[in-house]
This record gives structure tokens, sequence and C-alpha cells, in this order.
């Protein structure tokens, strides 16, 4: 039985629009979703660029706010599944967490990203936390992500998972997945 469904963002929940970034912008957004915590990303923002770190933090929330629009919303899925719990997991600099907060209010159960817990996918502490902070089994998880690194690795821990593409309707894809198997939890 599905208990969780857990998302990843860009590609899945959020796309990235054609927000044009100039060059100093477009450096710092290529260390977002790295093996790097916050504090990390800030470091080489500021080698890279020549920016105080108060300047390199309000770029990296000025991009994210522009660069990224909701790709999907999973409210609906509170009302046909209300005893699954939905979480985020993702890599991606904690500055997100704004957005989140900002698009989504309290649709999900738990939000992890991978500098808040310095723990990244697709490596299996990542999944490990995301198993123990959801208490639940490995099968009892539905994973959406849209890089197949991702999935594999989680598929490998007996996670459930959902490769989800450009063009995807996620719910359309959740629903069908649920319903082939059978296997969630509702009222």
């Amino acid at each position: 039985m599905i208990k969780v469904i857990a998302f990843d963002l860009v590609g899945v929940l959020l796309r990235e629009n054609d927000f044009l970034l100039d060059d100093t912008e477009d450096k710092i957004e290529r260390l977002f979703g790295k093996k790097m915590s916050d504090d990390e990303v800030i470091e080489n923002s500021i080698k890279i660029t020549d920016l105080k770190k108060e300047d390199v933090i309000k770029s990296i929330k000025k991009i994210i706010n522009n660069i990224y629009d909701v790709r999907y919303n999973p409210i609906k899925l509170k009302d046909k599944y209300p005893l699954v719990k939905l979480v985020i997991a993702s890599n991606h600099v904690s500055y997100i967490n704004e957005l989140l907060k900002k698009e989504y209010k309290n649709v999900f159960d738990d939000i992890i990203i991978s500098s808040d817990i310095n723990k990244y996918k697709p490596d299996k502490e990542f999944y490990m936390e995301l198993i123990n902070r959801c208490d639940v089994k490995n099968n009892e998880i539905l994973f959406l992500d849209d890089n197949n690194d991702n999935i594999g690795s989680a598929s490998i821990l007996g996670i459930n998972t959902i490769l989800v593409k450009r063009n995807d309707d996620v719910e359309a894809l959740i629903d069908n997945y649920l319903k082939k198997y059978l296997i969630f939890n509702h009222k």
C-alpha cells in the first residue's frame, strides 16, 4: 500500500521558464542541485562572481523566483487520497523553501531539500532520510522524478517509482499507477 507520494521539484512540480539570466546569475544557477550545502553554494558563487555574500543570497532568491513556474500542484491528491502523505524530495538549495511556501502553502506533509540535510540524490543516504522521516517501509513510497539515475537508485532500495517526462500529466501518472497496482491508502 502506498502511504507516501514523494516528488522531485524541477521537472516534476516546477518547470524552468525562459527567463533570461545575466552571466552572473547563470553562473550561480548552475550550482543549484549540485552536491553542495547552501554555504558551499554561496562560497562557490562568491569565488566565481566576486559578489559579496549578501548579494549572492539576493541573487539566489531572485533567480529562484524568476526561473521557476508551477508545473503541477498536487492539492487534488489530498482529496483523492487523504491518508497518503505528500512529500517533496529534491536536490536544491534551501532558499527554494520560500517559493514552495508561497506556491504550495500547506500541501506537503514534509519537505526534504538536499542542502538542508546534506544528503543528495541519487545517493542511498538521501532515500534513507526520506524513508526514516516518513516512518514507512520502502515499498510504501511512490517517488516521482525526471532523472533516470534518481529513479534507478530509489528503485534499487525497493521504492516504487515513476519517471516523469517533460509533457507528462503528473496527476494522471499517479492515478494510473495507483489504480494499476491497487496500492493506495484511501478513505
